[in-house]
C-alpha cells in the first residue's frame, strides 16, 4: 500500500512538473467554480494582469470580466457535461489592457467520486488579434483601390479618348476646338487627381 502511494505521488509530481514547464497556464475548476489546481504559467498571469496572487479554492469567476461572464459559464457548463469546447474572448483587465484569450475547456472525468471539474487552458493571442485586424485593414485598402482603378478611372479615360478621336479625325469646323481642349485639361485634372488619391491609399498599406 505504501509502494502504491509512492507510486501516486510521484506521478502526481510528474505530471505537475510538466503543467509547470508547459507555456500555457493551465488550471482545473471544480463545477461550483473553485480553483482546484493551477500552473505556474496561470500564477505569473493573475499576478501580471491582476496583480493577484492565486490560491487553491478561490472562485475562478473572479478573474472573468463582466462582459465575458455569460459566455464563460455556458461554455464552462458544456463541458461539465462532456464537451470540448475552444473560445475567444475579448476583455480588458484591470490595468486597462485590451486582450484577446483564446481559452480550451476540457471535461475532467470524475475521480474517487469528487465530482465533475473542468480543465481550463488557455494562451494570449492579442498579438494575433492586432495581425488579423491589420490584414483586413490592408485588404479594405486594396479593394478601394480595385474600385478606383476599375470604376472611376475608367470613365474619364474612357472620355477623353473620346474627344481625342474627335480631334485626331481633322474635322473642316475647327470652332470647337477651344471647348475640346478645355474638357481634355478637366479630365487630365480628374485622373491626376484620382491616381493621387490611388497613391495615398497604397502608402496607407
Amino acid at each position: 500500500m505504501r509502494e502504491k502511494t509512492e507510486r501516486l505521488q510521484e506521478t502526481l509530481q510528474l505530471l505537475e512538473a510538466i503543467q509547470d514547464s508547459t507555456t500555457v497556464a493551465n488550471l482545473v475548476v471544480a463545477a461550483d467554480y473553485s480553483i482546484v489546481s493551477f500552473n505556474r504559467r496561470f500564477r505569473e498571469f493573475l499576478l501580471k494582469y491582476w496583480s493577484h496572487e492565486v490560491s487553491i479554492g478561490e472562485i475562478s469567476t473572479n478573474f472573468v470580466h463582466p462582459d465575458n461572464m455569460g459566455d464563460f459559464k455556458r461554455e464552462f457548463n458544456l463541458a461539465l457535461n462532456g464537451r470540448v469546447i475552444n473560445g475567444e474572448h475579448h476583455f480588458t483587465t484591470k490595468s486597462g489592457r485590451s486582450m484577446w484569450i483564446a481559452v480550451e475547456y476540457h471535461p475532467v472525468k470524475e475521480l474517487l467520486n469528487c465530482g465533475n471539474k473542468v480543465a481550463l487552458s488557455f494562451r494570449n493571442v492579442t498579438r494575433e488579434k492586432l495581425y488579423e485586424k491589420k490584414i483586413t485593414q490592408q485588404n479594405k485598402k486594396l479593394k478601394e483601390v480595385a474600385f478606383v482603378s476599375a470604376h472611376q478611372l475608367r470613365g474619364p479615360i474612357t472620355s477623353l479618348l473620346g474627344l481625342t478621336n474627335l480631334l485626331s479625325d481633322k474635322p473642316d469646323d475647327w470652332s470647337n476646338t477651344q471647348l475640346y481642349i478645355q474638357k481634355i485639361q478637366e479630365l487630365s485634372y480628374k485622373i491626376d487627381n484620382e491616381i493621387r488619391s490611388l497613391v495615398g491609399k497604397t502608402e496607407e498599406i
